[in-house]
């Protein structure tokens, strides 16, 4: 049965699952956006060990293979601020990634959810869409790479604090 467990980046192990399908994802997502600038792309092994400032979470398929992978950081009273987004390209159009967005919302008291995407990334782009996550705006990063923001407010500000406290 496929399964979402939280991740600890910081053991050897699970940071090699990790970065194994994190270049995976972001190659396809390189080829989509036609630039090979994505920094997660570049990102050595130890430096994946260290963003332990991330939560990561983990969807396994039946065979307790990790089949995707989610991080993010709650920010400035309850942003959650999507950091990662892989899915194994044979699990790609199957609810891994809304499994794994859900999760986090579920599990956190938010007011809203902020997301960026290359431009290119038309399945990106989409899924968030279809998920309530809205674009905001394009952002120029550098002459390769433009991003597409995205946004779901849940609440607002006031009602946040109120739940929280």
């Amino acid at each position: 049965m496929s399964e979402i467990k939280k991740l600890d980046i910081t053991n050897i192990d699970t940071a090699k699952e990790v970065h194994s399908l994190q270049l995976l994802a972001y190659q396809i997502e390189a080829d989509l956006i036609k630039s090979d600038k994505i920094p997660y792309l570049t990102q050595g092994l130890s430096d994946l060990m260290r963003s332990d400032t991330e939560t990561f979470l983990g969807y396994f398929d039946d065979d307790n293979k990790l089949m995707g992978v989610f991080s993010y950081q709650i920010v400035n009273d309850g942003v959650l601020d999507v950091h990662r987004f892989m899915v194994h390209p044979s699990m790609f159009r199957q609810g891994v990634a809304s499994q794994l967005l859900q999760y986090a919302m579920n599990n956190n008291i938010l007011r809203k959810v902020i997301a960026q995407t290359g431009v290119g990334n038309k399945p990106a782009i989409e899924f968030y869409e279809n998920n309530g996550i809205h674009f905001v705006c394009n952002i120029q990063v550098d002459r390769s790479i433009e991003l597409a923001t995205f946004e779901k407010v849940l609440m607002s500000l006031e009602e946040y604090k109120n739940k929280v406290s």
